[in-house]
């Protein structure tokens, strides 16, 4: 698993409607909770300057259906105002002056751009 996007996938999250809300689901293992709770923290501060806002987060409990599905211990749901406050906000100073808390906090991550249907 990965921490960052490839070029392609950044490309492909370009390519959706820039006018619609966007929910990014992020699945994520831990490797120091500490540090990937500060991230969190100072984070959801810069949200509404994005249009974000945290819509959930939890632990996750178990897998009900599905085999081999990765150890993720956490869940968060973060909703922008479209993809483009999501990607202005990722390469801000603001938010990558944070990423360190990030690295030293996340062992891996899934990070999946949502839309209704």
């Amino acid at each position: 698993m990965s921490l960052y996007p490839t070029d392609e996938q950044v490309d492909a999250l370009k390519a959706g409607n820039s006018n619609d809300k966007v929910v990014m689901l992020n699945l994520l293992k831990f490797k120091n909770y500490a540090s990937y709770a500060e991230y969190g923290k100072r984070v959801e501060a810069i949200l509404p300057n994005y249009g974000g806002q945290v819509l959930f987060r939890g632990a996750v409990r178990s897998v009900f259906i599905g085999d081999n599905v990765p150890n993720f211990e956490a869940v968060l749901l973060v909703e922008y105002a479209n993809h483009n406050k999501f990607l202005e906000m990722t390469n801000s100073e603001e938010y990558l002056s944070l990423h360190h808390f990030r690295e030293d906090g996340l062992e891996s991550q899934w990070l999946l751009s949502l839309s209704t249907f």
